[in-house]
């Protein structure tokens, strides 16, 4: 049921487990979006991802401990992608 259109969102995801959930969800073709709080780990970690072939990876820093950081992720991914499915 899912494709390019189908949206992911994967938090605290610039290593490990989430990394690699990132990782199979982008193999799946599902576009995902890989949150972290420390932007310069998410970045890398994106990149990384994308140097491997899988440019359907976004990056947005996310602290789920602040409601403003998350108020501003909602705003976003409502904008750029019109919500999320996963």
């Amino acid at each position: 049921w899912w494709s390019g259109d189908t949206v992911a969102v994967v938090t605290g995801a610039n290593k490990g487990i989430g990394l690699a959930v990132v990782k199979r969800f982008a193999e799946l073709g599902l576009t995902v979006v890989l949150t972290a709080r420390d932007e310069e780990r998410g970045k890398k970690a994106t990149e990384k991802l994308r140097g491997e072939g899988l440019g359907n990876v976004r990056f947005f820093a996310l602290d789920v401990s602040k409601a403003a950081s998350i108020k501003t992720f909602v705003s976003w991914v409502e904008t750029t992608f019109g919500g999320l499915d996963i």
